[in-house]
C-alpha cells in the first residue's frame, strides 16, 4: 500500500507546532462492474450475475440500516447505523429533535483485520 507523508496541525492543539502524518495514496476507486469482474474471476459466478447481485445488495442494504440492523456479512464483516445526538438533562425531555446525524460505519471481520495486518508499506512522493 502506498502512502505519501502531509503536514497537519495537532487535533485539538492548533497553538503547537504542526506534525508529519502517513496518509494513503489511494490510486483508483474499485467500481461495482471492477468487483463484480475479479469476484467472477474467483468463483463460479459469471459477471454479469455478480453485477446484478451487487447492485441488488447496494438497493437492499439501506432498508436494513434504516430499520436500525446491523447487517452480517459473514467473513467481510458488518455494517450498523450509529447516531449522534445532543444531550437532554432528563429523558422525558429528550425529543428526537436532538437527534443530529446518523453515520453508517463498518466493523470488518476478525479474518479480514487479520489479513491487513499483513500489508506492506512503501513510501511515494
Amino acid at each position: 500500500m502506498d502512502y505519501k507523508v502531509v503536514t497537519k496541525p495537532i487535533p485539538g492543539k492548533p497553538e503547537l507546532p504542526k506534525k508529519h502524518y502517513a496518509t494513503i495514496v489511494r490510486p483508483k476507486n474499485v467500481t461495482l462492474d471492477v468487483l463484480a469482474k475479479r469476484i467472477s474471476e474467483v468463483s463460479p459466478v459469471n459477471e454479469l450475475d455478480t453485477q446484478t447481485t451487487l447492485v441488488a445488495f447496494t438497493k437492499i442494504l439501506p432498508e436494513f440500516l434504516k430499520e436500525g440492523a446491523t447487517v452480517e456479512l459473514g467473513d467481510l464483516g458488518r455494517f450498523m447505523v450509529n447516531i449522534s445526538s445532543a444531550g437532554a438533562d432528563t429523558e422525558e425531555e429528550f425529543k428526537k429533535d436532538l437527534i443530529k446525524s446518523n453515520k453508517i460505519s463498518y466493523q470488518p471481520s476478525t479474518s479480514v483485520k487479520k489479513e491487513m495486518k499483513y500489508v506492506e508499506y512503501t513510501k511515494v512522493i
